[in-house]
């Protein structure tokens, strides 16, 4: 048996195995750590698209749709039981404050005036003349208590009987227009039933309801337009906006107050309120691009004249479809709208002028 030739081939063999294991035959791996100056330049090379902006004056306009409501609107209550005399007015009157609107008959309400009122003086004389006498030491301190009493309660029993006179007329509290008359002539009126319906409408009440997004633009005093119904316009003021969000829709409700002297304006219908919402020394930007630090505060990448990334936190001052408005910033600024996410502040970046126009 040849055994040593068989040796030679093994020997061969293990040697060869050796050989292409150690790497020899290999070529440098392609996906190697490249040199920090290779790093930098890989990064530099990356391309980013910006925009300059420039800080300017904007006017946002928000619309609310509402509706219209008069200034004023009363019922005009009966305060006493009693048969109804006379009714003074029409529906759709103008009348004035102090008019009288609905009478009852007076029954014996004026003889019991004349009567509480004679007993008021009854008792005063009585009063004042044991008053006189107690000071001249004719009669003690305590027969004046009785006197005294008794003056009290004819006082009360006249302020009664005057009160009874007083209602027998209802009368208007403010001008304005008679809305309606509920009761008729002969009929029993008893307290709390009401006599007429009263409208002030020389101002008008336009109330709407903003989203909870965009209440923070409003405030008080604001001037407004109002489109009415014939689709002329009036001007307005924002007199008021609630505290507290309708817990189903989440908006708030708003009053804007015009002047309707004319009478022209009719309630109860619909409007569009438009206002004007200033925002001063505002960039403008895709609201897309707004970005988180670390830190959690909300800002935008921008590049300086090195084209150097740097991140700088922003105030939103205002939110619409256009885009962002943002403040507490340079007078022009070199905002990356591309690539933003991929560079962080100190990148050395290649920077493209984006040309899309992103408020059209």
């Amino acid at each position: 048996m040849k055994i040593k030739p068989l040796i030679t081939a093994l020997a061969i063999i293990i040697v060869t195995s050796l050989w292409i294991g150690s790497g020899y035959f290999t070529k440098p791996s392609q996906t190697s750590e490249a040199p920090a100056d290779k790093q930098s330049e890989v990064q530099e090379d990356f391309i980013v698209r910006y925009i300059e902006s420039k800080a300017s004056d904007f006017s946002d306009t928000l619309k609310i749709i509402g509706k219209t409501e008069p200034n004023n609107l009363l019922e005009l209550r009966f305060e006493t039981n009693g048969t109804i005399k006379k009714i003074h007015t029409e529906k759709g009157e103008y009348v004035d404050s102090g008019s009288v609107i609905c009478e009852l008959e007076p029954d014996d309400r004026f003889e019991t005036f004349e009567s509480a009122k004679s007993n008021l003086e009854d008792a005063q004389v009585k009063y004042f003349s044991r008053e006189e006498l107690v000071k001249a030491g004719f009669n003690s301190k305590n027969s004046l208590i009785s006197e005294k009493s008794n003056l009290e309660q004819a006082r009360a029993s006249f302020k009664r009987a005057q009160i009874e006179v007083d209602r027998i007329e209802i009368v208007a509290p403010i001008n304005g227009i008679i809305e309606d008359i509920m009761p008729d002539v002969g009929e029993l009126a008893t307290i709390g039933n009401v006599c007429a319906i009263l409208v002030n409408t020389d101002l008008i009440i336009v109330s709407g309801n903003v989203s909870e997004k965009n209440v923070s633009k409003l405030a008080k005093e604001m001037p407004a337009k109002v489109k009415l119904i014939d689709g002329s316009i009036v001007d307005g003021v924002l007199t008021y906006i609630s505290n507290v969000a309708d817990p189903n829709t989440r908006t708030f409700s708003t009053e804007v107050t015009i002047n309707n002297s004319g009478n022209n304006i009719k309630v109860g219908t619909t409007t569009e309120v438009y206002i004007n919402n200033n925002i001063l020394n505002s960039h403008l930007i895709p609201s897309s691009i707004l970005s988180l630090s670390d830190d959690g505060n909300i800002g935008i990448k921008t590049i300086d004249d090195n084209n150097t990334v740097k991140f700088i936190e922003v105030e939103v001052t205002n939110l619409n479809n256009k885009g962002a408005y943002i403040s507490n910033l340079p007078e022009t600024i070199r905002v990356i709208t591309v690539g933003q996410d991929y560079v962080k502040p100190g990148d050395k970046v290649n920077a493209v002028i984006d040309n899309i126009n992103y408020y059209e």
